[in-house]
């Protein structure tokens, strides 16, 4: 699995936008799952807008607790 940066938007709304970070298999796995988990959070119709892998460097941990 990868990191994605995934920005999705409100249908009919205009910004602000919301960026997720998330590990999944795929390009298209990282926009539905941030689609359906925005959706949940708004109440709204979320469509994602951009989709690109974060950036990786040795000692940097997404999973890592905060």
């Amino acid at each position: 699995m990868s990191a994605y940066f995934v920005t999705v938007e409100r249908r009919g709304v205009p910004p602000p936008n919301l960026r997720l970070l998330l590990r999944a298999e795929s390009k298209a796995t990282a926009g539905s799952l941030a689609a359906h988990l925005a959706e949940r959070e708004s109440g709204g119709s979320v469509e994602p807008v951009g989709v690109r892998r974060a950036p990786w460097r040795r000692g940097l941990d997404f999973d890592a607790a905060a």
